[in-house]
């Protein structure tokens, strides 16, 4: 999963966690951090999304910057940077929902959150040309020894890591609403 992909990810999964608890958020006087939905959020980014991150840029940190940065050169700077910007969008995407749920304006969040999964979606197929081949910076820039990736490690943890990310989210969501629903 390259960083461009899981940064929509994070700004749509903020987004729907934020309406998955828009009774608690709109009749609750409590910041935004003390709230349920964004407790639950946070252990969500913090057990699945930051690992993701960091196992893509550690194995895979080339590929997983579209060959834009040559990670061998001040590795961990880049590796903080992914770690701060997917931090970023998943708490600013929360941060938007929240502050559009307080408003009542619940279709703006959820089209902020269908927008950003369009988007996540087509870095793929706008992406390919650098997607569809996996190796490091030098190899990519010298057009020797990469992977196709289908055939690579990186499909078939990205698959593996897809679907727990998909289930912990859905499960996320649930638990959020059906909590915020009950309690408010």
């Amino acid at each position: 999963m390259p960083l461009l992909f899981l940064l929509f990810v994070a700004i749509a999964t903020g987004g729907l966690s934020a309406y998955a608890g828009r009774d608690e958020i709109r009749h609750s006087g409590e910041a935004m951090w003390r709230t349920e939905a964004f407790l639950a959020y946070a252990l969500f980014v913090g057990l699945v999304l930051l690992p993701t991150v960091i196992y893509f840029y550690v194995f895979h940190g080339d590929w997983f910057l579209f060959y834009w940065i040559d990670t061998g050169r001040a590795p961990w700077v880049w590796g903080f940077a992914a770690v701060l910007l997917v931090l970023g969008a998943a708490f600013g995407g929360f941060r938007i929902a929240v502050a559009l749920c307080r408003a009542s304006r619940d279709v703006a969040a959820r089209r902020i959150t269908i927008v950003a999964a369009i988007m996540g979606i087509a870095v793929w197929p706008l992406g390919w040309q650098r997607l569809s081949v996996v190796g490091s910076h030098r190899q990519f820039t010298r057009d020797y020894g990469l992977l196709g990736f289908f055939s690579s490690p990186a499909f078939y943890s990205g698959v593996a890591m897809l679907l727990v990310a998909c289930g912990a989210f859905a499960w996320i969501v649930y638990r959020i609403d059906r909590q915020t629903r009950d309690t408010v």
